[in-house]
């Protein structure tokens, strides 16, 4: 049987003993309500930006309705470290709380880890890079490659390997993805551009212009085959062709080129910038 526990059990909000709780947690040895100054977060979780604003909004609908989900910590020493859920700490120290509802794990760092990003994928409140540096870091402390990454967190393989990849934009852009200025679809096709001049001038672009991702990849794609553009454009191509090869674009995220013949018979041609998005390619075709 459930006990209903939250903001009104030992001094949850201050001054607030009598208040009817509003959480419920299945009786276990695992939960206990634990002081708020005990709790400290995990250095190496995954979500490292927290806006001010966000936090004092959660903060007084906490006050209001209490924790409506305990956190996720484990013991370390004469504390308790947390696993997931350092918002909604840091929210609960704003609105004043002494002791918060927690779930006690008992894990290793590593299942700390990927408890702490499987938690944030499932609210969705990673950024692209924030997503990309956790299973970077999760690979470089295990080992473990992409496509059993894959099955741990429940995401598509080429889906994280994308995410790697922006890993290796220069810093300047990937600041500029994890304050929003543009989006990994936008940033994904500039890993092809090797000049500094013109990745800077086709980010101004991107921001100024409000260009899609598709015409990123576009212009990307001119850059490093202007003759098979050209060629592209003196000759029209069938139209049912022609919306393959963007599928396989979209797919790929690089320059692609049919060239069909009337017997049946033809070729594809895929453009890869370098060696990196040669690799990243032939990831997504033998998955």
């Amino acid at each position: 049987m459930a006990k209903k526990l939250g903001r009104g059990l030992s001094n949850l909000i201050p001054g607030a003993e009598n208040k009817t709780a509003s959480v419920e947690v299945n009786q276990n040895p695992d939960y206990q309500e634990i002081d708020i100054n005990k709790l400290s977060p995990n250095p190496e979780q995954p979500r490292k930006k927290f806006v001010q604003q966000e936090l004092e909004e959660l903060a007084a609908t906490l006050h209001n309705v209490g924790l409506i989900e305990p956190i996720v910590v484990r013991k370390m020493d004469d504390r308790f470290q947390i696993i997931s859920g350092e918002r909604r700490w840091r929210a609960c120290k704003i609105a004043g709380f002494k002791k918060i509802p927690c779930v006690i794990k008992n894990v290793n760092d590593i299942q700390a880890l990927e408890m702490g990003i499987i938690e944030n994928i499932q609210r969705e409140e990673l950024s692209p890079i924030e997503e990309a540096r956790a299973y970077d870091h999760l690979i470089e402390k295990t080992g473990i490659k992409p496509g059993d990454l894959s099955a741990r967190v429940g995401k598509d393989r080429s889906t994280i390997t994308n995410l790697l990849r922006l890993l290796k934009l220069p810093p300047e852009i990937i600041e500029l993805i994890e304050n929003g200025k543009i989006s990994a679809g936008q940033a994904r096709p500039l890993l092809g551009i090797g000049d500094r001049n013109k990745l800077h001038s086709l980010v101004k672009k991107i921001i100024t212009e409000g260009w899609t991702a598709r015409k990123v990849e576009e212009e990307v794609a001119r850059i490093h085959e202007p003759a098979l553009g050209k060629q592209n454009s003196q000759n029209k191509k069938d139209v049912n062709i022609a919306k393959i090869e963007d599928r396989l674009r979209v797919k790929l995220t690089t320059r692609v080129s049919i060239s069909h013949k009337k017997n049946g018979s033809g070729k594809i041609s895929i453009g890869y910038a370098n060696l990196d998005d040669l690799e990243r390619i032939l990831e997504m075709i033998g998955k």
